[in-house]
């Protein structure tokens, strides 16, 4: 992921997540305020995901694809999910694969928005870093060694800090060449850990 995007002048509010074709001159697909399931692997394959985007306002290619549920047509194509902050930053995107169209409703958000059920192929967004991504939104992660008291979770947390490191970087200088830094060693109990 490069530097954080800003996303927002298409009406962000209350938004938490963007879907960007991966083409450049492909437009715009929209945002949504919920992607359930996208952290969900389903049983069959670790990647395969069947992703409800709450609140969705779908645009370009993807609105295309809503009236071809069913088809071929349905299929979107590929495209980065952008993971957005309170004021519509991207912190980071996954690349998601074979975005399709199952279905769509009315969504109980109003204002002309729907409830897309799309099925993407994405095995990066590892379960539990749906966590690690709202405590950053809401500035909660703020202290060091939050880290410790997670044990199944440590993956989506490293992947998290992975993904977001440009974003968290921001307006924070580099240390200077010839810095030392030291490590803590006291809470490595494994690789993931280290």
């Amino acid at each position: 992921m490069g530097t954080a995007r800003r996303t927002s002048g298409r009406g962000t509010e209350g938004q938490k997540y963007a879907l960007t074709p991966d083409e450049d001159d492909a437009g715009f697909w929209g945002f949504a305020q919920e992607a359930e399931g996208l952290f969900t692997p389903l049983q069959e394959e670790e990647g395969a995901r069947r992703v409800r985007l709450v609140g969705c306002s779908p645009q370009g290619g993807l609105m295309k694809s809503l009236g071809h549920v069913g088809s071929r047509r349905a299929v979107a194509g590929n495209a980065w999910l952008e993971v957005l902050d309170a004021d519509g930053a991207a912190m980071g995107a996954y690349f998601v694969n074979d975005v399709t169209v199952v279905d769509v409703l009315p969504s109980a958000q109003g204002g002309g928005l729907v409830d897309l059920t799309v099925t993407l192929w994405c095995d990066q967004a590892r379960p539990g870093a749906d966590r690690v991504w709202n405590l950053i939104r809401a500035g909660g992660l703020n202290r060091t060694g939050m880290w410790h008291e997670l044990a199944a979770d440590r993956r989506a947390w490293l992947s998290v800090a992975l993904w977001s490191r440009t974003y968290q970087s921001q307006g924070k200088a580099d240390a200077p060449a010839g810095h030392v830094f030291t490590l803590d060693g006291r809470q490595i109990v494994d690789m993931d850990s280290f």
